[in-house]
């Protein structure tokens, strides 16, 4: 039997877990390419993600004040509003549908309605209450929750059709793989909607939260392996991070002295390990860019003596053409004088 102190203390080492990768991807995919319109949708798409994972913790922590369970709620909204249209202004632009005139106009009208749900998730229209059950607690929906939803739902699903159908239709086999990998991290983030349910005074277990932490992994994997968003080392990074803050969170909730103290010469231990993979893979990823610049100038430069080349050949066909030509017509010159000669001294005088 799951004890629901457990459940609490793994979901919260999920969550802060979550928030701390969602807020690294962010900063070294903005880092990477700041004019880029694709890096700074994502990166405010993280910022999103971080707002309602970061409101969840604290809710779920302050249950017992309904207070400011409600605060906190409402707190969340700020970044969960705008995440359907921040995922599907992602998605226009990463499959390129952004050229197309109706679904340019349907995110326009996703930006206009935003406002009016903010507005909306102030008041006690949106959410009102507290529903309380075993595994934590939440307000519970009014009807302006229930409109949100249908407005949640309908970006999001359109946001995963079009993943889907990139995966399935595009003939750039690195674009297919990419959007196949994208296509089932935005539906295991989409299925973290679940915690929509105790909303409805539907009592369910707590997982949903988990989700955001794979889709975030996922992507990491996507961005290193395919050099999705131009990022190379992104991955260690963050992977190294997060297993650091996760034994430092484990060590912190140490339950005696020797166990904090066994817990922190193994944080210490890994935090060294994972400084010195991290400089590894740096040093690999710049001997690797070094290696990479040198052959694009050797390219270059054979592209140059190429282009030489040709302009040579080039010279010379035009060369042999106006020589040849002058030869043939010579040729011919030669022998209608020799016909007209014939001619003559064929006549009577």
């Amino acid at each position: 039997m799951i004890s629901p102190a457990f459940v609490s203390q793994i979901l919260n080492i999920f969550l802060l877990s979550s928030i701390i990768l969602a807020i690294g991807l962010g900063v070294f995919v903005w880092w990477q390419n700041k004019k880029s319109l694709l890096h700074i949708i994502f990166v405010l798409l993280c910022f999103s993600i971080t707002i309602w994972l970061f409101g969840t913790f604290m809710m779920l922590r302050n249950c017992a004040t309904e207070r400011l369970v409600v605060f906190w709620d409402r707190f969340l909204y700020l970044g969960v509003i705008f995440i359907p249209v921040f995922l599907y202004h992602f998605c226009l632009e990463f499959t390129q549908k952004i050229k197309e005139k109706k679904y340019k106009n349907l995110l326009f009208l996703g930006y206009i309605i935003i406002p009016f749900f903010l507005l909306l998730s102030r008041t006690d229209y949106f959410v009102k209450g507290t529903f309380y059950y075993k595994w934590g607690c939440h307000t519970t929906a009014q009807i302006g929750h229930h409109l949100f939803l249908v407005f949640f739902v309908f970006f999001v699903l359109l946001t995963i059709y079009f993943f889907f159908d990139c995966w399935r239709k595009s003939q750039n086999p690195i674009l297919k793989i990419q959007s196949k990998y994208i296509f089932f991290a935005f539906l295991l983030l989409f299925s973290g909607s679940i915690e929509y349910l105790p909303a409805y005074k539907i009592s369910v277990l707590p997982f949903g939260y988990l989700f955001p932490l794979i889709w975030l992994l996922v992507i990491g994997y996507v961005i290193t392996r395919y050099q999705w968003l131009n990022i190379k080392v992104i991955a260690t990074d963050i992977l190294v991070a997060t297993i650091v803050f996760t034994i430092l969170v484990f060590t912190i909730l140490s339950e005696s002295i020797i166990q904090f103290i066994v817990r922190g010469i193994f944080l210490i231990l890994v935090i060294i390990f994972g400084w010195l993979t991290i400089r590894g893979v740096h040093r690999e990823a710049e001997e690797k860019e070094r290696l990479e610049e040198k052959v694009k100038k050797r390219t270059r430069e054979l592209q140059g003596a190429y282009d030489d080349v040709k302009k040579r050949k080039e010279d010379l066909e035009k060369f042999y053409k106006l020589t040849v030509g002058r030869e043939l017509k010579m040729i011919e010159l030669k022998k209608e004088i020799k016909e007209l000669e014939e001619k003559i001294k064929s006549e009577p005088r």
